[in-house]
């Protein structure tokens, strides 16, 4: 954001920097035209970052309809045509549910898929979805750089209420005979990706909230008593372990899905081949199954869990069962299991490994202040490690299937259509499971955590033990050829020599000087068996498996 302070201060800091431009501005020669244009207000930005946004999401429906029309992919190139669809297209992206009136032949989506009268269609291609959402979030984050944190509504509302009228104004335009959409739920839904992503885009740039609403809420929170503040911390730590559970079996899933793709490609291939569209066909089918990816990674991920999907009413895709009626003629559908393969069962272990991700990641983080509160009050530690642990998993669960039951509810899909009106999964259903997979992946996680934190140290303490045995083995031989050398001196500086020098003073005083330097290498040997000694017994107290974990 621009700044924290209210532009109506007139603080010294202000005062000088309005006399320096000024003083600049007296010293400029007398024709000079150069002026400072004022700056834009809020909600003049607001506006216009909305109708960038309109104009964006526009074009990128449009062309592609255009392209497709020109090319002879259907049979109007009226311009009503065209903008009719598109705004249509506009709609889909958005999540606008709308009310589909259809009139067609038994099996025109496919073998054996009637079509009776039309019902409420809803498709949310969460992939295309994700570019109103980026170009929502871009426009919050302009905004936020161009204002004070007390005034970030002043061009937040205007945004919202600009695309929300534009939302409701293109469904006029996208109204059919077959498609019949409600201005109200156009605004709702437009309103809502801008929403959402204009509040993330004004949090990445300010990066706090208090420089949002302009409250210092960490001011209001230090005022809290010390077992709040405790609390909140652990509320904190068990919602972004329930989210990274969430990313590791988001991204688990989309590796399922995508071997299950390799392994059927040529029934993929074979679907392309039947429907032959030609080129703009292959086009428009390839968009569409990059739109539905993240929808389809969604439905791996309720496979997962147990609760499997649905491919219309009265059909089950799950790993103990696969009951399918007839399906549309779409390229990607050629990928299901005809069957519940042996060993299905182990696609269970996806939600496990993303609870045991989250309860690693809760151990490192070092926030279970619950583990701290019990073990004050219960003296048996075993019995207050089992309490807390078992609770840090019930919560993690918890937050996992909160987080993750909006999404999968948007993944649903409804052709109004017949038995088309049920593709997807349940959401409720699978975020339940996927909560309980999660908790149960967290405790083994939480436990698993230090045993191998303490496997890794003690190998390490290994490692240096070794280390410090060669360099210590190297150095007593080094220090007994040392020892060796002087006692060898001392014994021929013992025997009587004729003097050969002329200075019979010093040949005198040279058996003295070699036993000084005799009995220096004795005390040095044994000042660095003590050191050595002492290293050991150092390394020897980090190995001790009774050392207490940190969790900092």
């Amino acid at each position: 954001m621009a700044s924290t302070d209210d532009p109506r201060d007139t603080s010294a800091e202000h005062d000088g920097t309005d006399a320096g431009s000024t003083a600049e501005e007296d010293a400029a020669p007398a024709g000079s035209w150069r002026q400072r244009l004022p700056a834009m207000p809020l909600w003049l930005l607001g506006i216009l970052e909305a109708v960038q946004m309109l104009l964006a999401t526009a074009l990128l429906v449009v062309l592609p309809v255009l392209g497709m029309s020109l090319a002879g992919g259907f049979e109007q190139i009226t311009p009503g045509f065209v903008s009719g669809l598109a705004a249509q297209i506009w709609m889909v992206i958005h999540g606008v549910p709308v009310e589909l009136i259809v009139s067609l032949d038994d099996g025109a989506l496919g073998e054996g898929v009637s079509i009776p009268d039309g019902g409420w269609f809803h498709l949310v291609p969460l992939g295309l979805t994700l570019i109103p959402l980026a170009l929502a979030w871009r426009a919050g984050r302009r905004l936020a750089q161009g204002a004070y944190s007390d005034q970030i509504w002043h061009g937040l509302l205007p945004l919202v209420i600009s695309y929300a009228g534009a939302g409701a104004g293109l469904s006029m335009l996208a109204q059919d005979t077959a498609f019949d959409v409600h201005p109200v739920f156009a605004a709702l839904c437009a309103a809502a990706v801008m929403t959402l992503g204009s509040l993330s885009g004004c949090y990445a740039e300010a990066r706090s909230w208090t420089r949002m609403i302009g409250v210092d809420l960490e001011s209001r929170i230090e005022e809290f008593s010390q077992q709040l503040r405790w609390a909140g911390s652990y509320a904190w730590a068990i919602l972004r372990a329930g989210a990274v559970a969430c990313v590791v079996a988001v991204g688990l899933s989309a590796l399922l899905l995508a071997g299950q793709i390799g392994v059927r490609w040529m029934d993929v291939a074979n679907v392309y081949q039947q429907l032959d569209p030609g080129f703009w066909g292959i086009l428009g089918l390839t968009l569409l199954h990059l739109g539905l990816l993240p929808n389809m990674i969604l439905w791996t991920l309720a496979y997962a869990t147990g609760a499997g999907f649905s491919m219309g009413a009265g059909t089950t895709v799950a790993p103990y069962a696969v009951e399918l009626g007839p399906l549309p003629a779409v390229p990607i559908l050629g990928a299901l299991p005809q069957g519940a393969p042996e060993g299905a069962l182990a696609v269970l272990l996806v939600p496990v490994l993303a609870g045991t991700a989250a309860g690693w990641w809760l151990m490192r983080e070092g926030e279970n202040h619950l583990d701290d509160w019990f073990a004050l009050r219960i003296a048996a530690r075993p019995l207050s490690l089992t309490i807390s642990t078992l609770a840090l998993g019930v919560f993690t669960g918890l937050a996992a299937a909160a987080l993750a039951v909006g999404p999968l509810w948007l993944s649903h899909i409804s052709l109004g259509m017949g038995r088309m009106t049920d593709i997807g999964p349940d959401a409720a259903l699978s975020a339940a499971l996927l909560g309980a997979w999660v908790g149960l992946g967290a405790i083994i996680g939480y436990l698993l955590a230090p045993a191998a934190h303490q496997v890794r140290r003690r190998r390490a303490a290994e490692a240096e033990d070794e280390e410090f045995g060669a360099e210590s083995a190297e150095a007593l031989d080094d220090a007994a050829a040392v020892a060796g050398a002087a006692d060898e001196e001392e014994l021929t500086a013992s025997k009587p020599v004729r003097p050969v020098s002329t200075d019979g003073e010093d040949a005198r005083q040279a058996p003295g000087a070699q036993q000084e330097e005799s009995i220096e290498s004795g005390e040095a040997v044994d000042e660095f068996t003590a050191r050595m000694r002492a290293r050991r017994e150092d390394a020897t107290d980090k190995s001790s498996p009774l050392r207490p974990l940190r969790r900092d």
